[in-house]
């Protein structure tokens, strides 16, 4: 599974922590549907976690394994109740655990609204700390189910900074914009657009970055930073358009 670059810090952060912490990640996208799927998305967090240092499976895992094949049921998927309640019995071995889920909001509110539920439940109910370590958008459900526990809260203005030198890195003596002859005020000009435009959204930035290097005068670059597309589904789509 594909880990964005937030997922990848976590990791490394916990690296070495193993055997009293535990992390566990997804990547939801809408597009696909194992990826969207709250059954799916529990279950593969319930893999990471009961895996053990030398190929070995904690001993919750293996008794619900030990049932289900006294039952013939080895084959079908655990349902949610089921990866609920080990994801309780597992989450009681660590100290921490920490679960990610990046791009919460790419799972549709109609059915998120469970994984949410046993994700709540899970916090509530674990004797050790259960950290939900999100990303999505300001969706109203996603709000409301986490305002019910301590939170910190990250929104795009709080790494304005950071946006802001990653499209001025992006940006100065870039060879593809005009042919790296992009005058100094054009780059100011392309800073100031974006670091608004993008929304926080580092992805989105790079790619409408690329769309302006499609641009072949100062003038057409210009007249772009005045309707640029402003989702990263839009802004691939402009680039692949110029690319045709």
């Amino acid at each position: 599974m594909d880990r964005s670059k937030i997922i990848d810090t976590l990791t490394k952060e916990l690296t070495g922590h193993i055997t009293t912490e535990k992390i566990a990640y997804f990547y939801c996208n809408r597009a696909e549907e194992n990826r969207r799927d709250p059954e799916s998305i529990l279950s593969t967090i319930i893999q990471q976690l009961v895996q053990i240092d030398g190929n070995g499976v904690l001993k919750p895992a293996v008794d619900i394994y030990k049932d289900r094949k006294q039952q013939g049921q080895t084959s079908s998927k655990l349902s949610l109740t089921e990866s609920q309640e080990l994801l309780i019995k597992v989450t009681n071995i660590y100290s921490q655990t920490t679960i990610c889920l990046d791009a919460l909001d790419e799972v549709h509110p109609d059915i998120r609204i469970s994984l949410l539920e046993a994700l709540k439940l899970v916090v509530e109910t674990s004797k050790n700390l259960v950290k939900i370590f999100a990303t999505s958008r300001n969706d109203p459900d996603i709000l409301d189910e986490f305002s019910k526990f301590p939170r910190i809260d990250v929104q795009p203005e709080d790494h304005a900074n950071d946006i802001n030198r990653f499209i001025k890195s992006k940006v100065e003596h870039n060879k593809r914009l005009l042919h790296g002859k992009a005058s100094d005020e054009l780059q100011r000009k392309i800073c100031d657009v974006l670091g608004t435009r993008s929304r926080g959204m580092f992805q989105l930035a790079a790619a409408q970055i690329t769309f302006l290097c499609q641009m072949d005068t100062e003038d057409d670059i210009r007249n772009s930073l005045k309707d640029l597309p402003d989702s990263l589904t839009k802004a691939y789509d402009e680039i692949y358009t110029g690319i045709l």
